[in-house]
């Protein structure tokens, strides 16, 4: 399988000058504020009903403008829990000072980047950066992406929040389709010989058939009674199996932290 989510260092840098954990617990709240603010004019002008072509056009350009706000500040956020993911010492600062409804899910996701750089080799974390090279678009939609989740779940019992962090984990949510190095492709990164295994004839290529797919070779291997041994069959490391649990717990602690992580890693 390959991973799109595995990060990529970078130049070195100082490591004892390590960000200020009131500033950034600042930026993580006003990235925090931006999204829910967004988020609520979205609501708004969802319960509108524009009439005229005047209106429509001002009506779009607003949803468009809201939407925008909410993809910068996921990916402001972004930044902020990788630097916090880089520094032990920042992490255990800065988490007591956040809201506590997002603490949990950004502890889970700065553990779940921990197990995939130790997966990549990376031991100091601090070369680690963001590289937002991914058009947001290349993916598709979250609702689609949620209703393929969803469905698998209701189809096989694996929970969904396992399906959606696989999904991040592997493409990016479906942007990198390889074929990786193993020639594994999709969103899902399947191998060919094994898709002719759980695939069911559907396109290697499609979310919807890969992720269903994916549901049925995880219960192959003991899912949903035996996540851990499941997951492990994906990857073969438990690294890996580390950094699927904890992605998916957040998103279950957090049902908008997969609409945040969505827009990870892309621009646009």
């Amino acid at each position: 399988m390959a991973l799109a989510a595995l990060p990529h260092a970078a130049g070195a840098q100082d490591p004892d000058v390590a960000p200020n954990a009131h500033h950034e617990a600042a930026r993580i709240v006003a990235a925090e504020l931006a999204m829910q603010e967004a988020t609520q004019r979205l609501a708004a002008l969802a319960a509108e009903h524009p009439v005229g072509l005047a209106e429509t056009m001002r009506h779009e350009l607003a949803i468009a403008g809201a939407t925008y706000t909410f993809r910068q500040a996921a990916r402001q956020e972004e930044l902020r829990l990788y630097e916090l993911a880089s520094y032990a010492s920042v992490e255990k600062a800065v988490l007591p000072l956040l809201p506590a409804r997002i603490q949990g899910p950004m502890g889970d996701s700065i553990a779940a980047l921990h197990s995939l750089y130790i997966l990549a080799g990376i031991d100091e974390y601090y070369l680690v950066n963001v590289h937002f090279t991914h058009p947001y678009s290349d993916a598709a939609p979250l609702s689609a992406l949620r209703s393929y989740y969803l469905e698998a779940q209701n189809r096989y019992g694996v929970d969904a929040s396992y399906l959606a962090s696989i999904n991040f984990i592997e493409s990016n949510f479906g942007r990198i389709n390889g074929p990786s190095s193993a020639g594994a492709m999709g969103p899902m990164q399947f191998l060919p010989s094994t898709w002719a295994n759980y695939g069911q004839g559907g396109n290697i290529m499609d979310p919807h058939a890969s992720i269903l797919a994916a549901a049925r070779y995880l219960v192959h291997y003991g899912a949903p009674y035996d996540m851990r041994t499941a997951i492990w069959h994906y990857n073969l490391d438990y690294n890996y199996v580390d950094s699927v649990e904890l992605f998916a717990r957040a998103y279950r602690a957090d049902p908008g932290w997969l609409e945040r992580m969505y827009y990870w890693n892309t621009f646009g």
